[in-house]
């Protein structure tokens, strides 16, 4: 009689746990992802006359001439110098920039010197734009 009595309350114990640690359900709230931006890209056809401060400036690219390092940037594999830009080249501009690219590429221009001829690429920049 013991051995039951031992038996039956070691399943009700057994049971109670079982409820107890059902009873405590953890709710898990999840937070809504947001979905990775889409990086926009246009082209443009160098003009001639153009400049990258130019063609950063229009309101179809960047609206603002300052973000010409962008530009410069984006297309290092067309651009030796960034005063050395030709007609017919196809500029590829990246329309989805974050804010800290923005703002770097602002300080880059406002840093860049006066513009001085030149008809060869500088083996040097000024600058490091990267």
């Amino acid at each position: 009689m013991k051995k039951s009595l031992l038996f039956i309350s070691a399943l009700f114990l057994g049971s109670a746990l079982l409820v107890s640690c059902g009873a405590k359900k953890v709710e898990t709230k999840t937070e809504p992802t947001e979905a990775p931006v889409q990086d926009k890209v246009i082209h443009y056809t160098v003009k001639p006359h153009d400049t990258l401060w130019d063609i950063a400036g229009r309101s179809s690219v960047y609206g603002d001439s300052f973000q010409w390092p962008l530009l410069f940037k984006s297309n290092r594999d067309k651009i030796q110098d960034p005063d050395l830009i030709y007609p017919q080249q196809d500029f590829e501009v990246h329309k989805t920039v974050s804010d800290a690219e923005v703002k770097n590429a602002r300080g880059l221009a406002s840093e860049t010197g006066k513009y001085q001829k030149h008809a060869k690429p500088r083996a040097k920049l000024p600058i490091d734009y990267f």
